[in-house]
């Protein structure tokens, strides 16, 4: 897959004093827009009123509203699923795809229900993980040719440096870290993180975070 195939999208989220501490936090979220023979495959929606920087992005890759195919949510938290209900609208024949465990947790409040994916099942070019430790169905996509891994909250960078995100928003650390090992140990060429930008060389990154964090 050529890597102008993937667009990534780029929401701020702003949290309020009391929720990460005493101070207001900002941080950015991040959707793919991964363009493929068979259609094009969003992944996560962002908050809501993402859906203008989403069309933009379709626009980029030379695509509409009417080419997406598959909407996949890694997991239930709403800064990946807050503008659902917006996209449902604007790719009202797209199917909804979100892992086991957290698929009825996230509302489809139309005839369209989420489907549930697990592991073995593709979606488009992508393969499903099942990931949990982050949430209990988070889920992690790898486009096996272009060996792209699509990596979830499972760990992300902020100003260049890896981390494993608030212990807050983890439901299970430790299962968290046994899911993000699974995933590098695949050596993907590429891996893309929900929150922040690619880093060079995220292979030893990751493995040299994972082993100073505590068990």
């Amino acid at each position: 897959m050529d890597p102008s195939n993937i667009e990534p999208v780029v929401t701020q989220v702003h949290l309020p004093p009391g929720m990460l501490g005493p101070d207001p936090v900002s941080f950015e979220v991040r959707s793919f827009v991964v363009a493929g023979p068979l259609g094009i495959v969003l992944i996560d929606t962002g908050t809501p009123g993402s859906n203008e920087a989403i069309g933009a992005a379709l626009d980029r890759l030379g695509a509409g509203w009417r080419d997406v195919s598959d909407i996949v949510l890694t997991h239930r938290h709403f800064d990946h699923v807050g503008g659902l209900a917006e996209l449902k609208e604007a790719a009202s024949w797209a199917r909804l795809w979100a892992g086991a465990e957290d698929a009825p947790a996230i509302q489809s409040d139309d005839a369209r229900a989420i489907r549930s994916i697990q592991e073995g099942d593709r979606v488009g070019d992508l393969q499903v993980f099942d990931t949990p430790g982050h949430t209990a169905g988070h889920i992690s996509l790898l486009h096996g040719a272009a060996s792209v891994l699509f990596i979830g909250d499972l760990v992300g960078s902020m100003d260049g440096e890896l981390n494993l995100g608030p212990p807050a928003f983890t439901a299970d650390p430790e299962l968290s870290r046994q899911s993000l090992r699974r995933m590098v140990d695949l050596e993907p060429h590429r891996i893309l993180f929900s929150h922040g930008d690619e880093v060079a060389d995220p292979i030893a990154g990751i493995r040299d975070l994972l082993d100073g964090e505590p068990a």
